[in-house]
């Protein structure tokens, strides 16, 4: 396994339960796995590239949610795709999720859903710097989400996660590429619009829909 692995994360969707209101009926956690530090400059150099042919400017960020156009969407998911990384993802489809398991607190989910998703890539990752998006992240729970991790995924034998760096995604662009292909594959499920998803869908390694 190769050193200096980078690991960027983001989702779509909420964690609530609340499905006949407010709440999301899907929750889709995604990871971009960059397997060494070469690979992930020249997809943040491509980034900021993207900024200058597009005219887009610096200041705002690649989001796939708010603030990017379609046609934004595609050149970007396109042009990045080309480059090498692999993502894993993890698709809940919370109307089933309340079928079988009806007591669901919404912070424990977001920390189960990651742990179940390194667990699965157990063999695919090793000692990984994992950058997390921080927006609307209290400290207290940065900490516990930190603590839970490691607990989880590491012991004496394997290590799967080394540093974790909770960042800002407006200025990190490889949280942002996380976001794009979370976005992608949560409108192929919300929306039943697969043309995002398809884009990128080389670059996958795993999807997984527990729920």
């Amino acid at each position: 396994m190769p050193l200096a692995m980078l690991i960027f994360m983001d989702e779509s969707g909420d964690t609530g339960f609340k499905l006949k209101t407010a709440s999301s009926r899907y929750f889709v956690l995604t990871i971009v796995i960059f397997d060494n530090l070469e690979s992930a400059a020249k997809a943040n150099d491509a980034i900021n590239e993207l900024h200058k042919e597009l005219k887009f400017p610096e200041s705002k960020e690649f989001k796939f949610s708010t603030g990017t156009s379609n046609k934004y969407k595609t050149v970007f998911l396109n042009k990045l795709s080309k480059f090498d990384f692999r993502y894993r993802t993890i698709v809940i489809d919370k109307e089933r999720l309340v079928q079988r398991e009806p007591s669901n607190p919404e912070e424990s989910l977001y920390m189960l859903v990651t742990d179940q998703l390194f667990l699965r890539a157990q063999s695919r990752v090793k000692n990984a710097s994992l950058f997390v998006d921080r927006t609307a992240q209290s400290k207290a729970f940065i900490q516990k989400f930190n603590r839970y991790l490691k607990k989880k995924l590491n012991t004496d034998m394997n290590k799967l996660i080394g540093e974790i760096r909770h960042k800002d995604s407006k200025s990190n662009n490889l949280l942002q590429l996380a976001d794009m292909v979370c976005g992608a594959i949560y409108r192929k499920y919300n929306k039943k619009d697969d043309s995002f998803y398809k884009m990128i869908r080389k670059r996958e390694e795993d999807l997984w829909k527990p729920y």
